[in-house]
This record gives C-alpha cells, structure tokens and sequence, in this order.
C-alpha cells in the first residue's frame, strides 16, 4: 500500500494520457472558440474548420503513442487551418507534440523533426497565396513566422533538456543500483574469505594436533602392558593437546554464529598465536615422538599480527607434515629476523621425496591442502616459498615473508 501523498506518487503512463486527453479537450474548445470565418473566395466550408480543430487537438492525445505520427498530422492540420484562415494561433498543439518528439525519440531524430517543421512554417508563408494574406506580399507575415518558429523551437529545447534531465536521473539511479550491487558483492566476497580463513585456521590447528594424539595413542597402546608409567605420560599429553585443540575450535566456530558472543563466548576466543609461541609448539611435537630443535637469529621484534600468525601456522604445517610423512624422530626449524623480511626453514632427516608423495609429487600436495595453504599464506604477504627434498636425504619447506608495511 502507497502511503505516500497524491502528488509524490509516480504517474503511470495512463495517468499522463489522461493528462493528454484533457489538454486535448482544452485546446479544441479554444480553437473552436477562436476559430474565424474562411475567405469565400477559398472554396472551404466553414465546418471544415472544426474538423481541423478536432484533428489538431487530437494530435496532443495520441502524442505519447504515436509522436512523429502526430507530429505530422498536427504540422500539416496547423498548415492547412491556417492558410484557409480558420486560425491564427502559433501552432501550440504543434509545438505539445514537437515537445514530445523531443522528449521521447534520439536526438538525430528529434533534430530533422524541428528541422522539418520549421521548414515547412517558412515554406507555407512563402508560396502562400496572396489572397490568404492581408497584404499582396507574403513578407508581412514575418512577424507571425517569426514566432511560431520561436514557439516551435522553444518546445523542442525544453524536450531536450527534460530527456537529458531523465537520462541524467536514470544515470544515477542505475549507478546507485551498481554502487549497491558491487557493496553486496563485496560482502559477499569477505564472507567467503572469511569462511575461506576460518577453514585454514581449522586445519591447521586440528592437524597438527591431530596428528600429536594419533601418534601419543599409538605410543601409549604400545607400551601400556611394559611401560605403565610412559602411557600415562601420552595420555596425558592426549589430554593437554585435546583441551587446547578444542578451545581454538570453539573460538574459530564462534565467528560463524549469528548472534553476538556474550562473556561466556569472550572467554574461549583461541588466543593469538606467533612466533613467540613456537617454543611451546616445539615441545607438544616433540612429546608426540618427534624432538625439535628450535633456533632463532636475528634480533626479534615485533611483527605485523598477519605475518606473525602466518608465521606459526606455516611452522607448524611444517612440523605436521613431519610428524605424519617423514617417518623420523628428529626436526629442525630456523627463524630468521632479516632487517625487513622473516625467513622460516623447517627441515627433517627422514624419507625426503617419498614420504610426501613420491617422484611424481615432490612437493607434496596430493596428500592434502597443507602445503598449498602454506603457499598461499606466503604469496598473501608477497613472499617467496619453496618445498623439495634435500640432495640426500630429508625434506625442507623455505619461506620468505616481508615484515614492512605495506
């Protein structure tokens, strides 16, 4: 329902024909009220002046269906009422309908129609018989001429500017509408990031940890009939990786709901990881079996809190894919301050080549997404990556990460 007052409301196409039809009605009663007697000499009944009348006025009725038909019915009824003398007006049911050819056909169009018009205006004076006119030379009616040229033209640039007006509107309402759309794209776009982001976190922290319980649980089955004390060391491992594994889903699980998070959601946001936490990252891989050795060169500082979580979570991709495919109880991992990069390298002594995937897969992507989310973390930053296995024996993950602002 359009609760909006009369005259705010669009008009449809039928209210404006209506508007038409009542013009109409208007100019023929003042046509008919003007109308003057024909010269007898002319030959024309005076009742053929109201029938000019009806079809002049008619013109302004059908002008928004059918302007250049009306256009040329009206310029030619124009042309005949007056040279009979039925009328002296300045053509304005002519000048209704130029307005509209105007407004409504291409420019071009609009230009011959004026054009066309006020040649035939000029013409009708000029070969007009001398008995239509008052005087014997037609050059007295170059006042009358003069103005119903003024009139024509003056409808004809007031329909250009009011189509240019409507095409300026339509402009900007069609560049609301894009500014709207590409805004609603643009959201979209950053939930799919943001979903994108939440699903590498997931597998980066559920990996690892995964990995760490798979290999305490198969210590533990192993040595819980001769070693009780060492299974209850890896379950209790189990149990300290598990707690912390679930706490940073239930943070990253957390931006998916819908509502906003209360204290209770505040309270189990994962915390921020970076390079300051990889010593303890080292200890959980190296109670799943795998001791890692842990250097730092450099003078550390503080880094941009996308390249330090990037950081961590490449380091421990890393150190995953050590635990899963490199069947060997030793890592080592080198971190790098550079004056305006940071350089990780995480290398193992273990299969190399064919326990990430063999010959055919030396960099180790079929086995899954770690890797490929390790370069893309890297090529986020602009950084250099590089995984292969070593000349010997081993594997290596080298990355390069820019720390400047950017």
């Amino acid at each position: 329902m359009d609760l909006r007052p009369p005259l705010h409301r669009r008009l449809t196409f039928a209210h404006w024909v209506a508007i038409d039809a009542l013009v109409a009605l208007l100019l023929a009663a003042a046509l008919f009220s003007s109308a003057q007697v024909p010269r007898p000499h002319l030959g024309m009944p005076a009742a053929a002046g109201g029938g000019l009348a009806l079809g002049i006025a008619a013109t302004v009725a059908i002008r928004r269906w059918r302007p250049l038909v009306a256009l040329v019915v009206a310029l030619a009824a124009s042309l005949v009422s007056a040279f009979f003398g039925f009328t002296k007006d300045p053509m304005v049911a002519l000048a209704l309908v130029m307005y509209m050819v105007a407004v409504a056909r291409p420019p071009r169009v609009a230009i011959v129609a004026l054009a066309v018009v006020e040649v035939a205006i000029v013409l009708g004076a000029c070969f007009a018989s001398p008995a239509v006119l008052s005087s014997d030379h037609p050059w007295d009616m170059t006042g009358e001429v003069v103005g119903t040229g003024v009139v024509q033209l003056a409808a004809w640039t007031v329909g250009v500017a009011t189509r240019q007006a409507r095409a300026y509107s339509q402009g900007l309402r069609e560049q609301a509408e894009r500014q709207a759309q590409v805004r609603v794209e643009q959201a979209r776009r950053a939930i799919s990031e943001e979903r994108l982001r939440i699903a590498r976190e997931l597998h980066d922290a559920v990996a690892h940890s995964m990995s760490v319980i798979a290999v305490q649980a198969g210590v533990g089955h192993y040595v819980i009939a001769t070693r009780p004390e060492e299974a209850a060391k890896a379950l209790a491992a189990i149990e300290t990786t598990s707690r912390a594994v679930l706490q940073e889903m239930r943070g990253l699980l957390g931006v998916l709901r819908d509502e906003t998070p209360g204290e209770e959601g505040r309270e189990v946001l994962p915390p921020v990881r970076g390079v300051a936490d990889l010593p303890a990252l080292a200890e959980q891989t190296t109670n799943a079996g795998v001791r890692v050795s842990l250097q730092v060169r450099g003078v550390p500082r503080a880094l941009p809190p996308g390249v330090d979580l990037a950081a961590y979570r490449i380091v421990q991709e890393a150190l995953t894919n050590v635990v899963r495919h490199a069947e060997t109880d030793h890592g080592r991992v080198l971190v790098t301050y550079g004056e305006g990069d940071l350089e990780i390298e995480v290398t193992d002594d273990g299969l190399g080549a064919d326990g990430y995937g063999g010959a055919d897969d030396p960099i180790g992507f079929a086995g899954g997404h770690g890797l490929v989310g390790v370069r893309e973390r890297v090529a986020l930053y602009g950084g250099d990556f590089s995984a292969g296995p070593l000349p010997l024996r081993g594997f290596r993950v080298a990355v390069r990460i820019p720390t400047d602002a950017r």
